[in-house]
């Protein structure tokens, strides 16, 4: 979002936006409340729709998990974090559950305590001063701590299958309201993608800027974001349901809601083929 408007995409369409960053739960809640006009956080928009809030997923940016679980120095394996704490960004939302998921995989997800750090800088900071034996981190923070030689124990990406953790998440009476208005938002974001995907030169130096951080690490932090990246910008409703049979054995609870209550690529696919694709 920022580079769509560092680089006038969004004017582009003839939109005036402010990217705002706020704690996801806060995002949420403004967004139901009409309070802005979209949030970027895909997997806690689908968990708060599937708990019935009026919401839909209308382009997916990531879908491949991006959270690290690095470690203080003395820990080595997985499993030694059996009866520690992990400090983790949010509150019992999407990264919560996406690192009891990881650790499931290495069997290590019992006897261990999840506690929330705020968001991912604070738990970086916590792991810094040493108050947390582990804490799960995306970019640039989980770069920063494995070149600080914190243990790099579990990348999620790895053992988490489909994972919608980014996207751009609107309200449905929004989408009835202003689909022309939504397709110019999704064009310029899109157009943001195809940006840093064929000038990563020129992307590298965004991210330096914008997050005042030295080259190696921007360089590093670009390699992970193109990992991620979802080069449809949109899922099948296969993915989706990935995405709510997860939620419903984290919660277990039984879950009635389909794909096409969570998400709505009609207007991402016409922008594709807006563009030929």
């Amino acid at each position: 979002m920022h580079l769509a408007a560092k680089e006038k995409f969004f004017a582009a369409e003839g939109l005036d936006t402010e990217v705002i960053v706020m704690r996801t739960n806060v995002g949420i809640a403004a967004l139901v409340t009409g309070s802005i006009d979209f949030t970027t956080a895909g997997g806690s928009a689908m968990r708060a729709a599937v708990n019935g809030a009026p919401l839909k997923m209308v382009l997916n940016i990531t879908k491949k998990a991006d959270l690290w679980v690095l470690s203080q120095k003395n820990i080595q394996r997985v499993e030694d974090l059996r009866g520690k704490m992990i400090g983790v960004g949010g509150n019992w939302g999407t990264q919560f559950y996406m690192v009891l998921e990881a650790l499931k995989h290495y069997d290590a997800d019992k006897d261990i305590q999840l506690v929330s750090t705020g968001d991912v800088a604070n738990g970086y900071l916590s792991l810094q001063q040493g108050s947390m034996p582990a804490v799960a981190l995306t970019p640039p923070y989980s770069i920063l701590a494995k070149r600080q030689g914190y243990r790099d124990l579990v990348r999620t990406g790895d053992v988490v299958s489909v994972s919608p953790t980014t996207g751009l998440v609107t309200t449905k009476d929004r989408i009835e309201r202003e689909p022309q208005r939504i397709r110019r938002v999704i064009r310029a974001v899109t157009k943001a993608v195809d940006y840093a995907k064929a000038r990563r030169a020129e992307t590298v130096k965004f991210i330096i800027r914008q997050y005042k951080m030295e080259k190696e690490v921007a360089d590093s932090v670009y390699d992970a974001i193109m990992e991620t990246l979802n080069p449809t910008l949109w899922l099948t409703d296969q993915e989706i349901q990935i995405e709510l049979n997860r939620i419903a054995e984290q919660t277990k609870t039984k879950i009635s809601a389909r794909p096409s209550d969570l998400a709505d690529f009609s207007l991402i696919k016409q922008v594709m083929q807006d563009f030929n694709r």
